[in-house]
């Protein structure tokens, strides 16, 4: 069963969160209720990493997610994944059951992440994200699907040859990450091509506006939650391993559903 990735940003201007959780007491009230509501793996940034972003510095991502490290680990069984580009944020939690990296650079911001990865034996999570996104650009691309395959390929050879496990190497497509919005449904569409290229597979589209196409008529974050709950409902159908959301209860409970009727059928 395809397994869900709750969402926890610790910044100001994320995607769809941005400040909502910033503070301790609120952060530590969503977590718990992620975990009662079916969530797998708890994801924690503190780095915003929507169009444009600026970089924060990795004392201050520290600083920030030390708290809430320790508040699940003291309170929770649940994986932890820390969303972060630093191998030194990584490296300050060596010690607190860090079992995923999310780095949206792939290891090219840090060029020490994929030698730290290795070396804890975490699933890593890697990102296909162009360097016009963090101009606020979306990049032009030939065919997306090609430039997906030869970025991967690149990717999970260079993973292996610094001593990572294939298995827990994990792709994302980048919905949103410096994509138009045809580029963007062309992948969504295509979920097998990234099966072809690797079998681990997480899709990130929560509670982003990533074609204007696709979301034409919506107004509302609620509206905007059922649109993704759709292509999630899409993705899991096609095999994609992991679902980073926002929303867990609905899309743990179509999750569920889905699987049902994969084993009828």
């Amino acid at each position: 069963m395809t397994k869900i990735i709750g969402i926890l940003n610790l910044t100001l201007d994320s995607f769809s969160d941005g400040g909502m959780y910033y503070d301790l007491e609120s952060a530590k009230k969503h977590i718990s209720e992620m975990i009662t509501q079916g969530a797998d793996i708890i994801d924690i940034g503190a780095e915003s990493t929507r169009s444009g972003f600026s970089d924060v510095s990795a004392d201050t991502q520290i600083n920030t997610l030390a708290p809430i490290i320790e508040f699940i680990n003291k309170n929770h069984d649940i994986k932890i994944s820390i969303d972060t580009r630093s191998s030194e944020v990584i490296n300050a939690f060596s010690s607190q059951n860090i079992l995923f990296v999310n780095d949206v650079s792939s290891g090219f911001h840090d060029m020490n992440m994929l030698k730290t990865v290795s070396h804890l034996k975490c699933n890593y999570i890697m990102t296909h994200m162009p360097a016009e996104h963090q101009k606020g650009l979306n990049k032009k691309y030939n065919n997306v699907l090609d430039e997906l395959n030869i970025f991967f390929n690149e990717r999970i050879k260079s993973c292996i040859d610094q001593g990572i496990d294939k298995e827990k190497i994990i792709i994302d497509p980048g919905i949103g990450f410096g994509k138009s919005g045809d580029d963007n449904i062309k992948i969504l569409e295509n979920i097998n091509v990234l099966k072809s290229i690797h079998t681990n597979i997480c899709i990130g589209s929560s509670n982003k506006r990533f074609s204007s196409k696709l979301f034409d008529g919506i107004e509302t974050k609620d509206d905007l939650k059922v649109a993704n709950l759709a292509t999630f409902a899409v993705s899991s159908l096609r095999g994609v391993t992991y679902l980073r959301v926002h929303d867990v209860d609905i899309t743990k409970d179509t999750i569920m559903i889905i699987d049902k009727v994969k084993n009828v059928s």
